[in-house]
């Protein structure tokens, strides 16, 4: 068996970078100019200076995911998975009982009628 070359193996970079993390990039560029052109309620230089840091969200995430092994589609079918589980609760009051208290049957054993102990006798 003859073994492909390692650069055959690798996943397809450019400048470096995989195609992740350059869709990363370019989406939070788009990300930042949009909130610095159009969304963002504050004056230009708090815009300019937000927009850095909302625009590197993607990038950071696709860096991350890649760094780190990190599978974030499987996260996100994880936490899906789990929100429309049955363990999930519904708000409001629902059908819950609580606790129902019974009194304990005439012939229980009580704490009253159980025999003292001698601590005397014990240590002769």
């Amino acid at each position: 068996m003859n073994t492909a070359y390692k650069h055959l193996e690798a996943r397809l970079k450019i400048a470096e970078l995989t195609l992740a993390q350059w869709a990363g990039i370019i989406a939070g560029v788009a990300v930042a100019i949009c909130w610095t052109m159009y969304v963002s309620p504050f004056g230009p230089y708090v815009s300019l200076f937000s927009g850095v840091y909302v625009g590197g969200i993607p990038a950071m995430t696709a860096w991350l995911a890649s760094q780190a092994q990190f599978d974030v589609w499987s996260r996100v079918a994880g936490a899906a998975r789990w929100r429309r589980g049955g363990h999930v609760y519904q708000p409001g009051a629902g059908d819950a009982q609580g606790y129902v208290v019974i009194e304990a049957p005439h012939d229980a054993p009580r704490f009253d009628d159980a025999p003292q102990l001698d601590m005397e006798a014990l240590w002769n």
